[in-house]
């Protein structure tokens, strides 16, 4: 029983340890003679001399039977000392401003979801400003609480963990002076750093610079996320890194120039499948509010067309050479 490993060691392992102990004494034997006790045996008469000869030689032999055990038994130890223990999981943090903003970084979620990484999601506001005209929804609570079911269903879709929601006002309330700003972006401070406290994730995804498209919301939670990674030399996350597409991949007039940088910096190129694809079309789909089924499968194929089957990542701390994984 699983309950009694830490109370009796296994037969092949216990005998294992008493064949073993001459082997110990006869280290022990070794080690003084090497450390000063050389003048011990220039003082032996020569029958003491060939007696001490002889034990060693026997020690010796006894030391190659130890050795024989102990690899015949070494497989049994390891099995049973495997049992209940399980290599702790991976994890992943990506946080993003607006309730749809995961879907730029979609397929490489759900690639590392289904690879068994624990995938969290944390978005910044609660999209209450993103009213659109298909939709029919007005801008405010209701719109609010609709995008937060709907960024849910995206991540069930992802196979990801349910998204955290930090509920802070679309637009971060800029529009009441900087004194509220500043209190909001506290608070997005404040919550960043309980996440890298808690949940200890490996790496961590958010906006660069730009925000992808510019958007000052985008821009202010990278930032904030970059600056709380920054502030201290934390166990965990050990990486941060910035989803962009190389400069010249996307089509003139696109509506996302923002989104490029120079491919000199996309060091870490992770390779996405056509299944993680279908996941993150199922996921767009999931934000009603914001597109509609025509919009989702022009989103697809750009995106698809862009990326041919690989994301890339522009690491904050600059990386020698290519890399195909964030960890």
């Amino acid at each position: 029983m699983i309950g009694h490993l830490g109370q009796h060691k296994p037969d092949a392992e216990r005998t294992g340890r008493q064949h073993c102990r001459p082997v110990r004494r006869l280290a022990r034997d070794l080690s003084g003679l090497r450390g000063g006790r050389l003048a011990e045996w220039g003082g032996m008469s020569p029958s003491l001399q060939g007696a001490a000869i002889y034990t060693l030689d026997m020690r010796s032999l006894n030391l190659l039977g130890c050795l024989a055990i102990l690899v015949v038994s070494l497989p049994a130890i390891q099995s049973t000392h495997s049992m209940g223990q399980t290599k702790s999981p991976r994890t992943l943090l990506a946080v993003f401003a607006h309730p749809d903003d995961e879907a730029t970084v979609s397929p490489v979620l759900a690639k590392y979801a289904a690879e068994g990484v624990t995938v969290h999601l944390a978005v910044a506001t609660d999209g209450r400003l993103g009213a659109t005209q298909h939709s029919g929804i007005p801008a405010g609570d209701a719109l609010a609480a609709v995008r937060s079911q709907e960024v849910k269903c995206a991540a069930e879709k992802l196979g990801i963990r349910p998204p955290i929601l930090f509920g802070l006002h679309d637009q971060m309330k800029m529009g009441e002076g900087l004194a509220v700003l500043q209190g909001q972006l506290q608070i997005l401070r404040e919550e960043v750093r309980r996440l890298f406290t808690t949940l200890k994730p490996d790496v961590v995804i958010t906006w660069g610079a730009s925000g992808w498209t510019g958007h000052p919301d985008h821009r202010l939670v990278g930032s904030v996320v970059t600056e709380v990674f920054e502030s201290q030399a934390w166990e965990k996350p050990t990486r941060l890194y910035y989803p962009a597409l190389p400069t010249g991949s996307l089509p003139s007039g696109s509506p996302m120039p923002l989104a490029t940088v120079d491919e000199r910096y996309l060091t870490v190129r992770v390779p996405v499948s056509e299944a993680d694809y279908e996941k993150a079309k199922a996921s767009w789909l999931c934000h009603k509010s914001q597109y509609m089924p025509a919009q989702v499968e022009s989103m697809h194929g750009l995106i698809k067309a862009s990326l041919k089957n690989t994301a890339y990542f522009r690491p904050l701390i600059a990386e020698q050479g290519p890399r195909s994984s964030l960890f």
